[in-house]
């Protein structure tokens, strides 16, 4: 996965914003209808080129750390100027966060079938103290398959998070009708 953003880095924002790719707003403007205080410290997991990091920002938020693990896609978001701190992300060992350190954790398109798996979902809310919150989206593809909206469901009904916002979408408009996404802000209990 590495090898194919860095050498899609270049390209992938206007590739997906051909698409008419929506989720990053969609999901920062949730984030913002549920977490008043804009200073908040907020992780921008898989932040790629910086595309979720500005929808954050024109959200109003101003404390946006990123992490990927991509170093070519880390560069293109240091051009935009809206991290705080950026850091590659290595997959084979934990992220380097304090829980709690983060008053909200976003993961804007990365969960997802073929590009995280869905164990990233479980380690992002290891990072996350009660009442923080996890802002991110499923496609439908991943909505749909057990280990990933599954996972999510037995985390509801587990009394692990309570669903703050959850609500379902378009994605990628130039995909038509079949290219959905569920965003959601989930609070750690």
């Amino acid at each position: 996965m590495r090898d194919l953003y860095n050498a899609w880095a270049d390209k992938y924002d206007q590739d997906l914003l051909e698409t008419g790719y929506v989720t990053p707003a969609r999901v920062a403007l949730a984030l913002s209808a549920e977490l008043a205080d804009k200073d908040a410290p907020i992780l921008d997991f898989g932040c790629g080129t910086g595309l979720s990091g500005a929808a954050l920002a024109e959200a109003g938020f101003s404390r946006i750390d990123g992490t990927d693990l991509s170093g070519e896609m880390l560069a293109m978001a240091r051009r935009k100027q809206i991290y705080h701190k950026l850091w590659e992300t290595d997959p084979s060992v934990p992220l380097p966060v304090k829980p709690g350190e983060y008053r909200a954790v976003t993961a804007i398109g990365v969960i997802s079938v073929g590009a995280a798996p869905a164990s990233v979902y479980d380690d992002l809310l290891a990072i996350l103290t009660p009442g923080d919150l996890l802002a991110f989206s499923l496609n439908d593809q991943s909505m749909a398959m057990d280990e990933y909206g599954g996972r999510v469901r037995r985390s509801v009904s587990s009394g692990e998070v309570a669903i703050r916002s959850e609500a379902y979408g378009p994605h990628l408009q130039a995909h038509g009708e079949n290219s959905g996404a569920t965003v959601y802000v989930l609070e750690r209990l």
